[in-house]
């Protein structure tokens, strides 16, 4: 027999990754910072206050990272930001590398939440779409999930990375782009008469660029669906720095739904419907409860972690499992009755428009 052992692609690879890391780290990880802005990049407001400071609180990356919010208009943002040579460190081996298939385990698991985003067109839209681009589609499960409700609808997909590509192979998508919308948007121009957009804008260094690219390659009647975290949820003031929508250092923009309406009205957009419960996952506190365990026993080797790792790491993880089991029941009660019920509290929006002819 010819090739390598089952693990050894998998040794290779997180050697590799050691190698990156270690030279990476060892250059110190402020440089990834830019220069810190003095005025909101919504509005322009000089009248800046600081909302919280956190961390890599998914993969534990080192770093701290501040989000302030506009007095003015209240959006909030990464200040400094993170220059691209930044954004492509801690983005590395999140979604893609080594934690790949756990990713595409994660995205393919979603059906529910997919079908639930694709009902709200639905429920305005009986003519169904003829052409839908989902930007930010990742791998493309949405639109395959979508496809269910309205199987005579074209879907296409746009994202940076390779997963669009990988979604186009799998026959999920009919056309994959990879790239930014902005930069897309000029060849793409009235070809399409629905655009989704879940849970990306936040990710842009510039999202009333992506709206203005909405506009562009949206024909005229064209429909929009956006969804994101609030950072005007109740949720956001009760966990802090620990709130999962945060989501730092991916999440540059914070846009809040009144900016959002806004923005759209000003690009011709007429405001349909906004949901908030039902775009609600209830996983916040959960979220904290596992990163507590992440954090006091990680599950497996990283290389960006200094060393290997620690000693009887598995008997410590097995541990933490059972010290946090009975926590479980607790944090579901606070996800799906607390906090959505109780608070009425729910940490994304959704917003659906409609392109109002010249």
């Amino acid at each position: 027999m010819s090739g390598s052992p089952p693990n050894a692609t998998a040794t290779a690879a997180l050697d590799e990754a050691r190698a990156y890391y270690s030279h990476e780290l060892e250059q110190g990880v402020d440089r990834f910072l830019l220069a810190t802005r003095t005025t909101c990049p919504w509005c322009g407001d000089d009248r800046l206050k600081h909302r919280t400071t956190t961390r890599d609180l998914r993969q534990f990356k080192p770093g701290r990272f501040r989000l302030d919010e506009c007095r003015g208009c209240g959006h909030v943002f990464q200040n400094p930001a993170l220059s691209d040579e930044g954004l492509s460190f801690y983005y590395r081996d999140t979604y893609d590398g080594l934690n790949a298939e756990r990713a595409e385990a994660n995205l393919g698991s979603m059906g529910e939440i997919y079908r639930r985003r694709a009902s709200t067109v639905r429920d305005h839209r009986p003519d169904q779409p003829k052409r839908w681009l989902d930007v930010g589609t990742a791998s493309a499960h949405f639109p395959a999930a979508a496809a269910e409700m309205f199987p005579a609808t074209v879907f296409d997909g746009l994202d940076m990375s390779d997963g669009v590509l990988s979604g186009h192979r799998a026959g999920r998508i009919a056309t994959a782009y990879q790239g930014q919308l902005p930069e897309l948007a000029p060849q793409l121009a009235g070809q399409y008469d629905q655009v989704s957009m879940f849970h990306y804008l936040e990710h842009t260094r510039d999202p009333l660029a992506d709206l203005d690219a909405v506009a562009t390659v949206l024909a005229d009647d064209g429909w929009v669906l956006i969804e994101q975290p609030d950072p005007q949820a109740r949720s956001a003031k009760l966990f802090g720095s620990w709130w999962a929508g945060w989501n730092q250092p991916e999440h540059l923009h914070m846009v809040t739904l009144p900016n959002l309406t806004k923005a759209l009205q000003e690009r011709g957009f007429e405001v349909v419907e906004v949901v908030h419960r039902e775009a609600h996952i209830p996983l916040e506190a959960f979220i904290v409860l596992a990163t507590i365990l992440n954090r006091i026993a990680p599950g497996e080797e990283v290389p960006w972690r200094d060393g290997r790792p620690p000693r009887f790491a598995r008997a410590r993880r097995l541990a933490g499992k059972v010290l946090a089991a009975p926590f479980v029941p607790l944090v579901r009660f606070v996800d799906n009755v607390v906090l959505p019920r109780m608070l009425r509290s729910y940490h994304a929006y959704r917003v659906l428009a409609r392109k109002v002819p010249a």
